[in-house]
């Protein structure tokens, strides 16, 4: 791809236009193929999705070479009811947003909890840790799980290697990166707590909670399937989960950045919530929510109620 775009092609000698989708998220060699061409540039995305910045996605709709284009709104959604789309237009309102979206599909309910007799339901988390961790946790209840993107793509041999690592194990430590970065587990477990890396020290939790941990993920593996028709669980990454949608959605309790932090930068912001609002928006029955984004709303509601604060967006 790469040496195709260094070729300069010129696409005018065979297509009239150009129709790009994910605008929002563009790579870079993608973006500048289409904004070197002379025919017509169709972009369609949505901004408050862009959630692979921190890989180095450009957002096309707002870039320079899009800047005369012809703009048209679409703030009207039929997967989820009014309730869903209050939560989501409550994240969008601490961006700046003043076009409301529409929640034109059944009336979702929104709790804080999932009913307990479903058939299925989804679980979308912040971080892989956070799936690994609720899946050691829901394997008690004998579930059939399917983990969107596969298994494999859940780094479970790595939490599999720092359990070994922290067994004093390191021969059956796969990832050898482990052991020439750390000098021993007790020196992991310092860095961790030093840097404050949420997956680290998620990871150490969970090996703290489980000495059985090889034998609890082999269950793991064992009690997956590859058809979702099959699962009575989902579990999923928020990352992962954009495009797709169902029934029972519930957010799980990793989403630990507060992105309404005075201290944090504009930009994690900005990722953080727009990353919740895909979230949200994936339940179609019924959205559980978790306590950040319940914070969230207690201080837009408590905002709009107090006589000494500003009734307009912080943008």
């Amino acid at each position: 791809l790469k040496l195709y775009q260094l070729s300069k092609p010129d696409l005018s000698e065979r297509f009239h236009a150009i129709l790009l989708d994910e605008g929002q998220d563009v790579n870079p060699v993608i973006a500048d193929l289409v904004k070197t061409q002379r025919i017509r540039k169709v972009t369609v995305g949505d901004p408050h999705q862009q959630i692979y910045r921190f890989r180095g996605a450009e957002d096309a709709l707002n870039s320079d070479w899009m800047a005369g284009a012809e703009r048209h709104y679409l703030t009207q959604s039929f997967r989820f009811g009014p309730a869903v789309a209050h939560v989501a237009n409550i994240i969008l309102f601490y961006k700046g947003e003043t076009r409301k979206l529409q929640g034109l599909g059944p009336n979702t309910l929104v709790k804080r909890t999932l009913p307990e007799d479903l058939p299925h339901r989804t679980f979308i988390h912040r971080t892989v840790t956070g799936v690994i961790e609720n899946a050691l946790f829901l394997v008690a209840i004998k579930p059939k799980i399917f983990w969107v993107g596969g298994i494999d793509s859940y780094s479970l041999r790595d939490l599999e290697d720092l359990y070994m690592f922290s067994r004093n194990r390191n021969k059956e430590v796969q990832n050898r990166k482990l052991l020439r970065d750390y000098r021993d587990f007790s020196q992991y477990v310092e860095i961790a707590e030093v840097s404050q890396d949420t997956e680290m020290l998620r990871s150490i939790k969970i090996i703290a909670a489980y000495p059985d941990l090889p034998e609890r993920i082999q269950t793991l593996r064992a009690r997956s399937v590859d058809n979702e028709l099959d699962a009575t669980i989902t579990l999923t990454t928020g990352h992962k989960a954009k495009g797709l949608e169902w029934d029972f959605v519930s957010l799980y309790d990793d989403f630990s950045a507060d992105p309404l932090s005075p201290d944090i930068d504009r930009g994690r912001r900005d990722d953080e919530l727009n990353l919740l609002y895909v979230a949200v928006t994936r339940g179609m029955k019924i959205l559980a929510l978790n306590s950040m984004v319940i914070s969230i709303m207690q201080r837009y509601v408590d905002a709009r109620t107090s006589p000494t604060q500003p009734q307009k967006s912080p943008a």
